[in-house]
This record gives C-alpha cells, sequence and structure tokens, in this order.
C-alpha cells in the first residue's frame, strides 16, 4: 500500500525490497523522483507511538539509507502514526542533509480519500470500492467577448438617420411630387387595400428633423443592451463543448451543469437572419402589406428535439448555466458537440477571464461530482468591425 501511495504522489522506478517481509537493508523500496534516487521507509506498527520511538526508526532508516549506492538525496517515511505539528517538524530535521518527505496518517488518509484510489481502500483495508468513481472532465471551446464602441455607434447611428431626413428635404426641395401624380398613386395604393395619404410629401423643418434625431436617441439609449446582444449573437461564433470519461467505465444518464460566473448567454443567430432595423430595435417586424395584411416571411426557428443535449438558462445570479444531458458516456472517445447554440457574453467588465465551475451526475451515484474549475478567455471586439463584416456576409447571402 505505501508503494502504491508514492506511486500515485509522483514517485516513480518503485523496487519494493521485500513486499513479503524481510531484511531489507534499510529501504523498504528503492525509488525516485525527479529523475533523483529516494528511499521508501515504512513504519506501520499497531497502536499509536510515542514521538520517542518514530524518531528513532526514523533516524535508523536514515542511518541505513545513506550507505546506499548511489546515495539517496531523501527518505520518504510512510507511516501509520497520527504526528502533530510540532512533532512532524522535530521529525523533518533528523535528515540533515537527507531530505525527509513524511507521509502520516492525516496526509495518507487525504491520498487514499481520492476517488480513484478506491480499489487500493478495498484492496489493503477492505472498503468497499462501490462503483467506479465519477471521473469526467469539460472543457469549452470559445470565449467570452464584449464590445468596444458601442457608444460611438450609437452616436452613428443617430447621424445616419438625422443626415437621411435631411437629404430627404432637399430630394422634396429639389423636385416637388406632382399633385396629380401623387393623387393617382395614391388612389391606386387605396385600391389594393393599402392606408396612404391624398397629400403629396412636404419636406419638414430643421426642428422636426432635430426633434426625430433627440428621440432615436433617447429610443436606443433605453434599449442599446439589447440592441448589442441582436448584433452579438449574430457577429459572434457560438460555444462548442467536450465532456470526457477519464474512467474506465460507462456512464449512464449523465448531466453535466456548467455555470459561467460574470457571463450571460445568447441563442445563436445565423448571417442571414440579420435585420438593419433590428439593430436599432431589436423587437420590430417588417410591416404588412397588401390588400389582406400579408405579412413577410421570417426565418423558421424549429423546436429543439426532447432529446437535444444541451440547454442553457440564466442562474439567479444571471450567470449562463449551460447543461448537458447524455444518454450514455462511453470511455472513448471523448463527447463532443459543434452545434450552434449559445453565445457567451461578458456581464462584469472587470473580468479578465471567466471562472467555469461544473457538476457532473449520473445513474447510479447518489451524490454530484465536482469538476476542477476552469477558465475562458476574455476577448474586446470592436462593435464597429463586427457591424461591417455581418451586413458585408448578410449582402452575400
Amino acid at each position: 500500500m505505501a508503494a502504491l501511495i508514492l506511486d500515485e504522489e509522483g514517485f516513480e522506478s518503485i523496487d519494493p525490497s521485500h513486499p513479503l517481509g524481510g531484511q531489507d537493508g534499510g529501504a523498504d523500496a528503492l525509488i525516485q523522483k525527479n529523475g533523483e534516487p529516494w528511499v521508501m521507509a515504512v513504519n506501520f506498527p499497531r497502536g499509536q507511538q510515542s514521538i520517542r520511538e518514530i524518531t528513532d526508526k526514523l533516524s535508523s532508516d536514515v542511518e541505513k539509507a545513506k550507505t546506499k549506492e548511489p546515495k539517496p538525496v531523501g527518505v520518504a517515511f510512510v507511516t501509520n502514526q497520527e504526528l502533530r505539528l510540532a512533532e512532524r517538524e522535530i521529525l523533518g530535521k533528523v535528515g540533515d542533509d537527507t531530505k525527509i518527505e513524511l507521509y502520516h496518517l492525516e496526509r495518507i488518509t487525504t491520498i487514499l480519500d481520492r476517488p480513484h484510489m478506491a480499489g487500493v481502500r478495498e484492496q489493503f483495508l477492505g472498503i468497499p470500492a462501490g462503483p467506479p468513481p465519477i471521473l469526467v472532465t469539460a472543457e469549452v471551446m470559445g470565449c467570452a467577448r464584449s464590445f468596444i464602441g458601442g457608444d460611438e455607434l450609437l452616436d452613428s447611428l443617430v447621424e445616419i438617420e438625422e443626415k437621411s431626413l435631411h437629404e430627404r428635404n432637399e430630394e422634396l426641395r429639389s423636385k416637388p411630387p406632382d399633385p396629380i401624380s401623387s393623387w393617382l398613386g395614391a388612389s391606386a395604393m387605396r385600391s389594393m387595400g393599402y392606408e396612404v395619404s391624398d397629400e403629396p410629401a412636404q419636406p419638414i423643418s430643421d426642428g422636426e428633423i432635430a426633434e426625430r434625431a433627440a428621440a432615436l436617441r433617447r429610443d436606443l439609449h433605453g434599449r442599446w443592451d439589447a440592441c448589442q446582444d441582436y448584433l452579438a449573437s449574430i457577429a459572434w461564433p457560438a460555444l462548442h463543448f467536450r465532456i470526457t470519461n477519464q474512467a474506465q467505465s460507462f456512464l449512464t444518464n449523465v448531466q453535466v451543469i456548467l455555470t459561467f460566473h460574470g457571463a450571460g448567454g445568447l441563442a445563436f443567430a445565423g448571417i442571414e437572419t440579420f435585420e438593419w432595423e433590428r439593430l436599432k430595435d431589436p423587437d420590430w417586424e417588417p410591416p404588412a402589406y397588401g390588400p389582406f395584411g400579408t405579412v413577410p416571411p421570417v426565418s423558421f426557428v424549429p423546436a429543439l428535439p426532447a432529446d437535444y443535449p444541451v440547454r442553457w438558462e440564466h442562474n439567479d445570479d444571471g450567470d449562463l448555466e449551460v447543461t448537458i444531458t447524455l444518454a450514455e458516456l462511453r470511455p472513448h472517445p471523448p463527447w463532443r458537440h459543434t452545434g450552434d447554440d449559445v453565445v457567451l457574453v461578458l456581464r462584469n467588465s472587470a473580468l479578465e477571464e471567466v471562472t467555469v465551475t461544473y457538476t457532473v451526475t449520473a445513474h447510479g451515484y447518489g451524490i454530484a461530482f465536482e469538476g476542477d474549475s476552469f477558465t475562458v478567455r476574455v476577448e474586446q471586439v470592436d462593435i464597429f468591425d463586427d457591424l461591417q463584416t455581418v451586413i458585408e456576409a448578410s449582402d452575400k447571402s
């Protein structure tokens, strides 16, 4: 058992002297660490010994170890004894120029409690191993993004609208519409069910243009976060996921829940869905036309199948939670998801990276396994660059 404990701790080339007992010449095993020779010394007496007895045993093992060739740089002392902090300090000085690595009762217990040491616990201590431990790792391909230049784009949208109104005014002044032609056109449109005025369009005052621009600015300020989210959902790539079962056993009815702290999610949307008017108002819908109020066709988004593996929502803190549900997770190969579902958006601008925590549950296990947290990088994106890319791509689609 001592050899397996040291193997777990990174020691290599473990060569036991007499596993079943016998004279070992001061070394229960010759071992290596980082390419350097060490000696394993084991002390598993019945009952608790005094610190003097333990010190004498370790001192004897160290002296005998020094006679080995090549001379070991240290002794790994594995014992079932409970050692106080002061006692550990005493034992650590026994070796003088020989390093002492103490594996006492509390440290051994911590090592043996690791899930993948279940077999060792059962073999040497008679503690039933139970089902194989959940050893699942989750990975995320992608990053959290945030826009820079958002305020400047808002100003630009207002300026574009204001310029458009001035240009329309100039056109109406330079080429006033013919009243008769306007009346005939309006009559024809009404006959088809459209509601139009008999009066031809007239230029508006500069003051009214300024008022309309100011009203647009107020409206944009009120929904600007939603406007930027609309662009992000189209311009940014979706997250992809990889789930790996490290154990040599199948897991069934597996659920992995990933939490992205300080970041939110947006439903991914394709380039073909981009509408300029929705950039200014994500709730905008194209107006109905014709005598029957025909609604222009919109992109149809099919419902997800009931067994679709990836779902997402936000928790009470506003953090993105992605739930991955798998009927089965085999040891090899890793499960991969490359579908475009959710875009990761940085919500806490103070973060330089987003921490991701995750839990795993599976059929036959009464508790949740908590994986090691990891991080995804944060990327700041120029909003003008992304808008230009989207416009160019949508023009080609």
